[in-house]
C-alpha cells in the first residue's frame, strides 16, 4: 500500500466520517436547527456527549441562554435536510423545520424541540464549555433519550431493518453505514 502525506489541516478528514447529527435548540419561543459532524460520545454513565459549535452561528446564543440542546440522529433518507440545516443560516429568519419538511416533536426534559423524523433523539444539558477561539467545545449530559424500536434491540443498533446512518464526507458528500461487522476475538 502506497501512502501519501497530508498537511495537518486536511488530516481531520481521515477521522470523519462521523455520524452526522441535526442539533436542535430553542428557548420556548424561537428555535433553530443546525447540522454537526464534529460530535462524539464522551462518557457512558452518566451519558455525556460533545459537539463543536461556532460562536457566531445563529444557534449559539440559544445554547448560551438555555444551556440546552438536542442531538437528532438522522437516517440517509434525511440527507437533503441535513445538508440544508448545515448550509442555510438561521440569521435569515428561515424556519428550517418548515423549509426542510421536518416535524417539531416536544421534548420531555428541555425546551428545544426534537426532530420527529430522526431515528434517535438525545436531549442534553451543557455541563462544560471549552473555548476554542472562534468555536466552543460543548460537553453535555444526556438527560433524556429515545430511539426507534425497530433499530435498537438489546442495547445495540440493528441495521437489519434498513437503518442507514449518515456520515458527512465534506461539502455535499455523504456516505452511509448500513451493517454490523463482527470481528474475531484475539483471545
Amino acid at each position: 500500500m502506497k501512502k501519501i502525506d497530508l498537511d495537518s489541516s486536511s488530516a481531520y478528514s481521515l477521522l470523519n466520517p462521523g455520524s452526522v447529527v441535526i442539533v436542535s435548540v430553542g428557548d420556548g419561543q424561537r428555535d433553530n436547527l443546525f447540522s454537526v459532524t464534529w460530535n462524539m460520545p464522551m462518557r457512558k454513565d452518566p451519558g455525556m456527549v460533545a459537539i463543536v459549535s461556532g460562536k457566531r452561528h445563529y444557534s449559539y446564543p440559544f445554547i448560551a441562554k438555555t444551556g440546552e440542546l438536542a442531538l437528532n440522529v438522522p437516517t440517509a433518507q434525511m440527507v437533503d435536510a441535513v445538508l440544508g440545516c448545515g448550509t442555510v443560516s438561521g440569521h435569515d429568519g428561515v424556519d428550517k423545520f418548515e423549509r426542510f419538511s421536518l416535524t417539531r416533536q416536544s421534548a420531555v426534559a428541555i425546551k428545544a424541540p426534537l426532530v420527529e423524523e430522526a431515528f434517535a433523539n438525545l436531549e442534553c444539558r451543557v455541563s462544560q464549555v471549552v473555548d476554542l477561539g472562534a468555536s466552543s467545545l460543548l460537553i453535555a449530559q444526556i438527560v433524556a433519550a429515545r430511539v426507534d424500536e425497530n433499530h435498537y434491540v438489546d442495547g445495540k443498533l440493528v441495521f437489519d431493518n434498513g437503518l442507514e446512518l449518515l456520515h458527512h464526507m465534506g461539502g455535499n458528500r455523504f456516505c452511509v453505514s448500513d451493517r454490523v461487522l463482527v470481528g474475531k476475538s484475539a483471545g
